[in-house]
C-alpha cells in the first residue's frame, strides 16, 4: 500500500457512517497522531487468504471462496446498467451464468500489498489482467470496478459501489495556497460509490469532502458461483 494525500502514512478503515472503505492518514494536518476505533475478531486465521488456481481458459478459481473469476476485465468502462447487461450477455469458458460481483465478493480479490505507486500494478494478484487507463492526473493508472451492490444513502438507490484497483483520486485544495490538484486521497483498494448513470463532466472537481473523482463509466470483472442474487436497474 502506498501513501495518500501527498505522502501521508495511511491505514485502511471502514467508515460505518457511509459504508465506505478508505485509507485514513495516521496524523492530522497539524501533525498530531490520530486515534481510531477497533473491532477485534478471533478464529478462522485463514480468512481472507486467497487460494488461486489458473483454469487455463481465461478464468481464475479462488478455492478460498469457491468463486470463479474472469481473468481479464471488460477492457472498457461503462455505466452500471450497461455493466448489468454486459454480465447478462456474457458467455465464456462454456458458462453463461456470469454476473457482476457484490461488494463483499469483489473486495475478496483486492491485494492491499499492491498499488500503482508501490508495485507499478493494480491492487490485485498478477494472475489477473487489468486494463490500464489514464486518470484525472494524466498518468497511467488502473480503473474503478463496479459491483452489483447499491449504495443506499440520502439520494436513494441512485449510487452503486465500486472498488478502486488503482489510485483512488480526489480533488483537493491546498489549505494555504488554495490551489487545487488531483491526489490519491483514499488509496488503491478503497471502496466508494458512483452514480449509476449520468454525465461525469458535471463533476469537474469531484464530489464530497475529499473531492472524490466521479467517473460513472467504470470497469467490470465478472464472477460466477456463490449465492447469486438477481439485480435489477
Amino acid at each position: 500500500m502506498s501513501t495518500t494525500m501527498k505522502g501521508a502514512k495511511t491505514d485502511f478503515g471502514v467508515n460505518f457512517a457511509d459504508g465506505r472503505i478508505k485509507g485514513y492518514g495516521l496524523v492530522d494536518p497539524h501533525g498530531r497522531e490520530k486515534t481510531f476505533y477497533v473491532l477485534y475478531v478471533r478464529g478462522n486465521p485463514n480468512y481472507g487468504v486467497n487460494q488461486y488456481s489458473d483454469n487455463l481458459d481465461g478464468t481464475i478459481k479462488d478455492r478460498a471462496t469457491g468463486l470463479t473469476w474472469m481473468q481479464a476485465d471488460s477492457g472498457e468502462s461503462m455505466d452500471w446498467p450497461t455493466a448489468l447487461k454486459y454480465a447478462e450477455d456474457m458467455e465464456h469458458a462454456g458458462y453463461s451464468d456470469w454476473r457482476l460481483p457484490n461488494a463483499k465478493e469483489l473486495q475478496s480479490i483486492i491485494d492491499y500489498t499492491r498499488s500503482p505507486d508501490t508495485t507499478d500494478s493494480a491492487a490485485i494478484d498478477p494472475l489477473f489482467k487489468c486494463t490500464e487507463i489514464i486518470n484525472e492526473q494524466g498518468v497511467k493508472d488502473y480503473g474503478n470496478y463496479w459491483t452489483s451492490s447499491t449504495h443506499v444513502n440520502t439520494s436513494g438507490a441512485a449510487q452503486a459501489v465500486y472498488f478502486s484497483f488503482g489510485r483512488s483520486l480526489g480533488y483537493m485544495r491546498d489549505r494555504f495556497t488554495g490551489e487545487g490538484a488531483w491526489l490519491d486521497v483514499h488509496g488503491a483498494g478503497s471502496q466508494r460509490s458512483d452514480p449509476k448513470v449520468g454525465d461525469a463532466s458535471l463533476f469537474p472537481q469531484g464530489r464530497g469532502p475529499q473531492g472524490d473523482a466521479i467517473r460513472i463509466q467504470n470497469m467490470v470483472r465478472l464472477v460466477r458461483g456463490g449465492e447469486a442474487v438477481r439485480v435489477t436497474q
